[in-house]
């Protein structure tokens, strides 16, 4: 995994439908987002971090999504990133309380949806910092 490559001693666990991704071992755990909290109890409140790019535009997935995210979430401070696309951004703000980033994500296919990356952190200078309203 990537992030092992730039420092081992960062854990990371990848949460995923395609089992294509059990290549990485302990580091892949299944995960339907039709069962929001259907995984391991070790993983109950314990990520400082969180990066989610729910597969579907729609309500449901990113309710869900927001389930799985309260599961996963460290009480006290968790860094979430978000990357969905820009008609979900009021749901981003009301489910998780994210805000938009300058930082417009790009695809080498032209996808018709623009996608967009939401934190719940202000990112500083960094992703261009959070959208002006």
């Amino acid at each position: 995994m990537r992030s092992q490559k730039i420092d081992p001693n960062v854990p990371a666990q990848i949460l995923e439908y395609d089992k294509r991704f059990e290549q990485y071992g302990s580091e892949f755990t299944f995960y339907d987002y039709n069962l929001p909290e259907d995984l391991p109890s070790s993983m109950k409140h314990s990520y400082p971090i969180i990066v989610a790019d729910p597969p579907y535009l729609s309500q449901e997935c990113l309710e869900k999504v927001a389930q799985t995210i309260s599961f996963l979430t460290r009480p006290g401070q968790t860094y979430l990133l978000l990357l969905t696309g820009e008609v979900q951004r009021d749901r981003a703000s009301k489910l998780l309380g994210l805000r938009p980033c300058a930082f417009r994500p790009e695809h080498s296919s032209k996808l018709g949806n623009e996608f967009r990356l939401y934190t719940n952190y202000d990112p500083g200078t960094k992703l261009g910092g959070w959208e002006q309203v």
